[in-house]
């Protein structure tokens, strides 16, 4: 009688443990994903404005920092997913702006690039420029009003879409469009020859 307890309490461990081991082997393997939060502006811009650089962070957080140079890189890595990013830049106009012909512009660009489980790879980037010229306190402040806004959604196959993202004064509505392959491969510093298909 205790043999056969024995060997019945055997095999029941032995199952779970096969079954253990076995939904372990199944578990799909997440996409590796790192994005990037890209801006850059024109010099005039920096002359007449002052830029803060609101964003996303890889948990979802908000973040700011102050946009002190032409351009601005934020690269993160995610293995949550779906992952929603985005970047705005809230630009505000200085207090006293003299007349002159300002070359106003702005890209705002939040990519992504994913190693997907089965080995390829996805990546994209998308975003706004908007681009002006400027000629007194203003039009200035009405430019600084079109600051766009560029979100993405990762999801867990590893594919984006645009997404919105409301940091608190940035427009919803916004011209979103694609960025060719090379642009995507020199914000990641990857080899267009290998990912582009030409």
């Amino acid at each position: 009688m205790k043999r056969n307890i024995l060997w019945t309490l055997a095999a029941v461990l032995f199952c779970g443990l096969a079954v253990t081991l076995l939904t372990q082997c199944k578990k799909e393997k997440k996409p590796d994903v790192k994005t990037m939060y890209y801006v850059s502006v024109s010099p005039d811009v920096l002359s007449v404005s002052d830029v803060e650089i609101n964003y996303l962070d890889e948990n979802g957080a908000k973040k700011k920092e102050i946009l002190t140079d032409t351009s601005w890189r934020k690269p993160m890595t995610t293995k949550t997913l779906p992952f929603t990013g985005g970047v705005w830049a809230k630009i505000t106009p200085k207090s006293s702006i003299p007349e002159g012909n300002y070359q106003l512009s702005i890209r705002t660009v939040a990519g992504y690039n994913a190693t997907l489980p089965n080995g390829s790879n996805a990546h994209d980037a998308l975003g706004n420029d908007i681009v002006t010229t400027a000629q007194n306190a203003e039009q200035v402040a009405a430019w600084c009003t079109q600051s766009p806004t560029a979100a993405i959604t990762i999801g867990e196959d590893g594919l984006a879409q645009p997404a919105t993202v409301d940091f608190g004064g940035n427009d919803d509505v916004n011209i979103i469009f694609w960025y060719e392959c090379s642009f995507v491969c020199w914000l990641f510093d990857l080899d267009p020859d290998e990912i582009c298909v030409k």
